[in-house]
């Protein structure tokens, strides 16, 4: 991380190689089309690498490129849509809307279990054990505090405990 810092290529190369393929995968399942998800991947790592200097804790060097993937796929999504969402509840519903997140990767219950979820939770719990990211990345990622994430995931993990089969939401 010091290296990437001070600019060596190579060491920026390594870092990226580790989100890699994670970063890719989320903007697909943003964008459910495989130009626009590299245009947003590419974004994000141009962004990334010319930002890296304010990356203020390297350890969290993954949520922190996650979310520069974030929020330019709100802004790819806004500028396609040609319509500004008046809150962040309409955000998150366009991205994780069940015809923009490519769930293959889970369960077909879990699957339909998110029809019945909010766009938030949607997100809290895509980024909880789809990314496998903590609560403080979450809550750094949405712009919300902690206590509000974690009560949100325990309300979508308690709306989804009927509809699921047990062993969804261990730690």
């Amino acid at each position: 991380m010091k290296k990437a810092k001070k600019g060596d290529d190579e060491a920026f190369e390594q870092l990226i190689s580790t989100v890699r393929h994670k970063l890719y995968r989320t903007a697909y399942s943003y964008v459910r089309n495989e130009q626009d998800a590299l245009d947003i991947y590419q974004e994000t790592i141009y962004k990334a690498y010319t930002s890296l200097k304010t990356l203020k804790k390297p350890e969290s060097f993954q949520s922190w490129i996650i979310k520069i993937l974030v929020f330019k796929s709100i802004d790819f999504i806004r500028k396609e849509s040609r319509h500004f969402p008046t809150d962040d509840e309409r955000v998150f519903s366009k991205l994780i809307s069940s015809e923009n997140v490519d769930l293959s990767a889970l369960s077909m219950d879990l699957s339909e279990a998110f029809k019945f979820l909010d766009a938030k939770s949607k997100t809290i719990i895509l980024l909880r054990y789809y990314h496998d990211l903590s609560i403080k990345e979450i809550a750094h990622i949405m712009n919300s505090p902690e206590g509000t994430v974690k009560s949100q995931l325990n309300r979508a993990q308690k709306g989804l405990r009927p509809i699921l089969k047990e062993g969804y939401f261990y730690e």
